[in-house]
C-alpha cells in the first residue's frame, strides 16, 4: 500500500467526534441530516419468518422486505415525525405489543400495502432497479424470479428456470436501461448436491473425490457464472452468460452512472466490467467488448488486493465514484473507480475491539460483560456462515460449497449488507456497536446509529431510504382525524423524512430508524418501547415476554402464556449448550422455563449435582438441591408425554421430589435413562454443545455428587 492509502482502526474511529473530525462542520452537518442517527429505532414490523432482505424505491416511496418463507411484502412510506394527536383521534389500530395506545407517541413511518407468496422456499435475493426504483425483482431458492411494478405494487412477470440447469445464487442487480435487465449469480453446490452430481456421473468412480465446484459446470452455466435475464420478454433462458469468474460469486454491485458492474468471487478476485452494450452480445467474451472500463490495465489496479490477502468480498456497496467491499477477514476496503485504486481499510475484526476494551473501555461505552455477550453473538454468526458469504471451503482442496440449504435455520439465510447515503459521501456499516456512519473523505466515524439498541440487536442488513419520500398527505389526514391541525411537524428547520431500514441477526422484524427518537422522553419510556414494536403478525415468545416484563408495573399479577419458544441456549462457564424445546407437548413446563430464563432466575445458578454416566443437574438458586420454585410460586404438575422419553443421551428433563412437584430444577442426561420414563417431564433435547455437557460431567465431585469446582449458568437465551 502506498503512502496515500490510509487504514482506519477502531480506536481512532470510535473516539472521533463529528465536530473534531470534519474540517467544515456546517457543510457536513447539512449533508448528514439525510441520515437518521438516533440511538434507538423508531418502529419495527414483522414477518412470519426470519427477514433476509430489504430494498427501497426512491422514486415511489416504497420499501420491500422478504423472508425465509418466500414472502415478499410492500410497505408505503408515511410521515417519519411523531405527530401531535388528540387522544380522541386515536383508534389504536396497528398498536404495539401492549394493545391500543392511549396516545400515539411513535411515528408509523411505514404502512403495510401488500404481501405476495412469491416463492416456495427462501428468498435468496431481492433488488430494486437502478437508478430510479421503477421495478423490483426477487429470486428464490426454487429457481423462480418474480418481477414487480413498484408503482402499482403488482407482479409484472415471472421467470421459472430449471434448477437442474441453473442454480440461482444470492447476488443480483436490476438495471433500468432501454429494457429491464437482471443480473443474477449462480451459486456453489452444496456437499449433498456435489455428491449426487458425482454419483450420477457414470464416467466417474463412485469412490472418487467430490467434484471441484470452482471449475465444474452446473449443467449449462459455470459455478462462477453471472446470468443476464430480460425483464421484458421473460425468457427462462438467459440472454447472456458472463463467465469472468472461475469460482462461486460472493458479491455484486452496480454503478448506474458509469454502467459498471463490480463482482467478486470466493477466490478473492474482483472484476469491474461495463454493461453499456451488454444486451448486444449473445455470449460471454472479454470485458473489452462491453465498453470502456475505469482502468487501462487490471495490473495497474488494486483489484487483486483481496486475493493477495487471502480474503474475499462478501458484500459490495457502490456509488458513482467509489465502491466498498466488506471482506471475509472483517475488513472493509474502500476503492475509487478512478483506476480502481484502494483508498482506505476500515478494520472491524474482534481483535480491534478486544484491544480497545482493554485499553480504552470508555470509547465503546460498554463494559466487559456486555462486550462478551456481543462477541458471543459474533461467533454464533460465524457458525451460521454469515460472515463467509454462506460458503464453506475445504482447506486442503480449496473447493467451496454452499453451506445453506432450503431447510437451514432462518439466520443461515441472512447476509450482511452495507450502503452509501445518496450523496456518496458517507458509508453505513453494520457493526458490533451499531451502525457506523463513516465520512469517506476524512475516514472518521461521524455517528453511530442504534447504539442503544445494539445490546439486544445485531444489525446486519441496511437499506437507506433518502428524504422527500412521496407521502399521501390526504391519507395521513384521514388517518389522523381529518384535520390538518392533527399534523404538526414543527417548521422548515425540522429534519427531513429520510429512513433507515435495518435487519437484525435471527429476527423476523425489521427496524426503521428516523430522525425521531421515541425514547427521548424518559417519562413514558416503557410505553414507548411497547408502542414501537408493532404486532402485525402472530407474536412469538420473545414478543410476549417483552410485553409481560415491561407491563409488570401496570399489572403485576398478569401472566402471559409463554409457550411458543422452540430454542434455548444455556451460556455456562464451560461453554454454550443449545436446547430444542417442546412447547406444544409441554406448554406449562416451557412457560415456567422461559419465565425463569427471561427474568434472570437461572443467572449464576450452579450445577449442584453431577453424576458421571448419568446426568448433570442445575436450576436451584440455593445451590444445594433443596430450593427453587415455579414462576407461579410453589410447584406445578407433570406433563408426561409418551413420545418424549428418556431413550437417548442429552435429554433435558424436570427434576422433582415425586409426582407433580416440579419447580425450577432440571437435569441433562448423558446416557439413555429409561427408568425415568413416566416419572419426569421431558421438555427438551440438547442439539449443540454436547461436548460442554460432557465436560461438566467430567468435573470432579465429592461423595455427595457435589462438584469440587464451581460450574455456573451465566445466562439463558430463548427464541
Amino acid at each position: 500500500m502506498d503512502s496515500k492509502k490510509r487504514r482506519l482502526d477502531e480506536s481512532s474511529s470510535s473516539e472521533s467526534h463529528p465536530s473534531k473530525s470534519l474540517k467544515k462542520p456546517p457543510i457536513n452537518n447539512v449533508l448528514i441530516t439525510d441520515i437518521p442517527t438516533t440511538p434507538h429505532y423508531t418502529i419495527s414490523y414483522m414477518h412470519k419468518q426470519t427477514i433476509t432482505h430489504a430494498t427501497s424505491s426512491p422514486r415511489h416511496g416504497y420499501v420491500l422486505t422478504a423472508s425465509t418463507d418466500g414472502i415478499v411484502k410492500f410497505w408505503k412510506r408515511t410521515a417519519t415525525a411523531a405527530p401531535t394527536i388528540a387522544k380522541s383521534n386515536v383508534s389504536g389500530q396497528g398498536g404495539g405489543i401492549g394493545g391500543a395506545d392511549k396516545e400515539r407517541t411513535t411515528a408509523r413511518c411505514l404502512e403495510f400495502v401488500k404481501s405476495y407468496n412469491s416463492h416456495s422456499g427462501p428468498v435468496v435475493a431481492l433488488t430494486s432497479s437502478q437508478p430510479n426504483g421503477e421495478s423490483a425483482a426477487s429470486v428464490g431458492y426454487d429457481g423462480v424470479v418474480k418481477f414487480y411494478d413498484v408503482a402499482t405494487f403488482d407482479v409484472s412477470g415471472m421467470i421459472r428456470v430449471s434448477t437442474n440447469t441453473y442454480k440461482l445464487g444470492g447476488e443480483a442487480v436490476l438495471m433500468e436501461k432501454e429494457d429491464l435487465y437482471l443480473l443474477v449469480s449462480t451459486r456453489a453446490l452444496s456437499r449433498e448436491e456435489a455428491k449426487r452430481e458425482r454419483d450420477d456421473n457414470d464416467e466417474e468412480e463412485t469412490t472418487g473425490p467430490l467434484p471441484d465446484v470452482r471449475k465444474k459446470k452446473v449443467n449449462g452455466a459455470g459455478a462462477g457464472s453471472i446470468l443476464l435475464f430480460s425483464g421484458t420478454n421473460l425468457s427462462s433462458e438467459p440472454i447472456r452468460i458472463i463467465s469472468y469468474h472461475a469460482s462461486p460469486i460472493t458479491a455484486l454491485a452496480y454503478n448506474a452512472v458509469g454502467q459498471w458492474v463490480v463482482s467478486a468471487d470466493v477466490s478473492g478476485v474482483l472484476e469491474v466490467f461495463n454493461v453499456d452494450n451488454i444486451a448486444s452480445s449473445s455470449s460471454s467474451s472479454s470485458s473489452s467488448d462491453n465498453g470502456p472500463l475505469p482502468y487501462q490495465s487490471k495490473l495497474d489496479t488494486d483489484l487483486y488486493t483481496c486475493m493477495k490477502k487471502k480474503t474475499y468480498a462478501i458484500d459490495i456497496a457502490s456509488t458513482s465514484t467509489h465502491f466498498a467491499a466488506y471482506c471475509s477477514d472483517r475488513k472493509i476496503r474502500l476503492f475509487s473507480y478512478k483506476n480502481c485504486k484502494l483508498i482506505c481499510i476500515y478494520d472491524e475484526r474482534l481483535k480491534v475491539y478486544d484491544n480497545l476494551l482493554s485499553t480504552k473501555s470508555s470509547a465503546m461505552g460498554i463494559d466487559a460483560i456486555e462486550y462478551g455477550k456481543r462477541a458471543a453473538m459474533e461467533r454464533e454468526m460465524e457458525d451460521a456462515h454469515l460472515l463467509s458469504g454462506g460458503l464453506t471451503t475445504n482447506p486442503s482442496t480449496k473447493q467451496s460449497f454452499c453451506a445453506v440449504t432450503p431447510n437451514s435455520e432462518g439466520s443461515y439465510h441472512q447476509s450482511l449488507h452495507m450502503t452509501f447515503d445518496n450523496t456518496g459521501k458517507y458509508l453505513l456499516i453494520p457493526t458490533i456497536v451499531g451502525v457506523k456512519v463513516i465520512d469517506i473523505t476524512s475516514h472518521k466515524v461521524v455517528a453511530t446509529i442504534g447504539k442503544s439498541d445494539a445490546s439486544s440487536l445485531r444489525f446486519l442488513y441496511l437499506c437507506l431510504c433518502p428524504g422527500d419520500a412521496k407521502i399521501n398527505q390526504q391519507m395521513q389526514l384521514a388517518r389522523l382525524g381529518g384535520s390538518s391541525a392533527a399534523i404538526t411537524h414543527g417548521g422548515s428547520d425540522e429534519p427531513n423524512d429520510s429512513l433507515l431500514v435495518a435487519l437484525a441477526y435471527g429476527k423476523r422484524r425489521f427496524y426503521a430508524f428516523s430522525h425521531h427518537d421515541p425514547l427521548a422522553n424518559r417519562e413514558n419510556e416503557e410505553q414507548a418501547v411497547l408502542a414501537r414494536d408493532v404486532l402485525n403478525e402472530a407474536p412469538d415468545a420473545s414478543d410476549l415476554l417483552q410485553a409481560s416484563h415491561l407491563g409488570q408495573n401496570d399489572n403485576p399479577d398478569a401472566h402471559v402464556n409463554l409457550t411458543t419458544a422452540t430454542k434455548a441456549i444455556l451460556r455456562t462457564t464451560h461453554g454454550d449448550i443449545s436446547i430444542k424445546l417442546f412447547p406444544k407437548e409441554t406448554p406449562k413446563t416451557i412457560q415456567n422455563f422461559i419465565g425463569h430464563a427471561q427474568s434472570g432466575y437461572y443467572d449464576n445458578v450452579i450445577f449442584h449435582r453431577i453424576i458421571p454416566g448419568f446426568m448433570v443437574q442445575t436450576g436451584d438458586p440455593l445451590g444445594d438441591g433443596t430450593g427453587g420454585e415455579s414462576i407461579w410460586g410453589g410447584e406445578f404438575e407433570d406433563e408426561i408425554r409418551r413420545e418424549l422419553r428418556h431413550d437417548r443421551p442429552f435429554t433435558v428433563s424436570m427434576a422433582n421430589a415425586g409426582p407433580n412437584t416440579n419447580g425450577s430444577q432440571f437435569f441433562i442426561t448423558t446416557v439413555p435413562t429409561p427408568w425415568l420414563d413416566n416419572k419426569h417431564t421431558v421438555f427438551g433435547r440438547v442439539t449443540g454443545g454436547m461436548e460442554v455437557v460432557l465436560a461438566i460431567e467430567g468435573v470432579k465431585t465429592d461423595d455427595l455428587d457435589r462438584p469440587l469446582s464451581e460450574v455456573k449458568i451465566l445466562s439463558v437465551d430463548v427464541s
